[in-house]
Parts: C-alpha cells; sequence; structure tokens
C-alpha cells in the first residue's frame, strides 16, 4: 500500500466520526455501558447524569468535540507518521480505553518503533476484561496473575481497527 503518511496532529479528527459512530451506536437518553460508566450519545461520558436525554444534533456535536479532545490529548505521545487508516484506528481506541490508556500503551510503543504487527496484536489485548467473582473480587489464577475474559463484541471492533492498519 502507497498511502500517505502524515504526523498524527495534521490528520483532522474528524475523520474518524464515521468509524466511532459504527462502534458506540447513538443512545439519546443515559445509560451506563459495559464497564459501569454513565454514557450518552455516541459515547460520550463526560459530565452526564442519570436521566439525561439529548438530541440528535446534541449527540453530533459531542461527538465532534470528543473526537478533538482526544485527538490532542494522545498527540505528544505519537511520534511516528501514520496514514489515515491508522490514524483512524489510533484514535478509535483512544476514544474507547481513554487517552492515558493509550498513551502509555506498550501497543502505541510498538506503533511509535514501526513494530506494526506488534501494534496490532496489541490492538487485539484491548478486548478483554477483569473476571471477578460473585463478591466482585479479581479472580487469579494459581500463579496468582489475573484472569481475563475476551468480550466478542471488544474484540470485533479491535479486528475491525487492525483491518484498517
Amino acid at each position: 500500500m502507497n498511502e500517505e503518511k502524515l504526523p498524527f496532529s495534521q490528520w483532522n479528527p474528524l475523520i474518524a466520526e464515521d468509524f466511532v459512530k459504527k462502534w458506540e451506536g447513538l443512545r439519546l437518553k443515559a445509560y451506563r455501558c459495559p464497564g459501569g460508566v454513565l454514557t450518552i450519545g455516541y459515547g460520550h461520558t463526560k459530565g452526564v447524569k442519570p436521566g439525561q436525554s439529548i438530541s440528535r444534533q446534541e449527540a453530533e456535536k459531542l461527538l465532534r468535540d470528543d473526537l478533538i479532545e482526544h485527538a490532542e490529548g494522545l498527540a505528544p505521545y505519537v511520534t511516528c507518521k501514520l496514514t489515515a487508516g491508522q490514524y483512524i484506528a489510533l484514535l478509535d481506541l483512544a476514544f474507547n480505553l481513554g487517552v492515558s490508556a493509550v498513551a502509555k500503551s506498550k501497543t502505541l510503543g510498538y506503533l511509535n518503533s514501526g513494530k506494526l504487527d506488534l501494534a496490532k496484536e496489541g490492538f487485539r489485548s484491548f478486548a478483554k476484561k477483569k473476571i471477578r467473582d460473585r463478591n466482585g473480587n479479581l479472580v487469579k489464577d494459581e500463579h496468582g496473575k489475573q484472569m481475563y475474559e475476551i468480550l466478542p463484541g471488544l474484540m470485533n471492533r479491535r479486528e475491525d481497527e487492525v483491518k484498517l492498519m
């Protein structure tokens, strides 16, 4: 592929809008996401109140503002040039997980150093959640390591991101 590569900050965050919409879906009433966080619109979480409702126009504005904010937050950590697809995949990952989780991840380190295959595996590693028992305690294996379960919906999203890379 001979796609143009640009520094992260030279891409327009709004090129990721349709991809994020596809995976987040639109909910005009506040709800708790699988992670237990109050969410509204297209995956917006900041300042959401229980019972809150918004219009489609408000949801669109929140998404655009969130994409810009996430891109600005992630920009200092991305040192490599990216294709449009890589940019969308990385911004979607940060939108889904949070900027700090991506900024300090090995996945971004692999991408920055040009290790694309390892970066793709890193994306896939973000498709699991910690296993807890009935009392909410973290479950560990016989060696004391945290146990995880793959979330099929998240794995589908991660695979869709990897296809862009």
